[in-house]
């Protein structure tokens, strides 16, 4: 059976079209997102604030010599 140039044309059009709407989705979907970072600037960030808050001096709750009872 032979195929028709038409349809064959029609059947192309339509999946550059659907190719289109797809990308155009996943682009439009992308713009909102904010950027991420990478891991290992997560994973920095968190090293940081824990070494702060290690720092920091604040008396824990399971410190019973911290907590001035002499």
């Amino acid at each position: 059976m032979d195929m028709n140039v038409y349809v064959a044309e029609w059947l192309i059009k339509e999946r550059i079209a659907e190719a289109r709407a797809a990308g155009a989705r996943s682009a439009l979907r992308d713009a909102h997102r904010p950027p991420r970072q990478p891991m290992r600037v997560a994973l920095g960030l968190a090293l940081i604030r824990l070494g702060q808050r290690i720092q920091s001096g604040r008396p824990s709750v399971a410190d019973p010599l911290g907590a001035g009872n002499s």
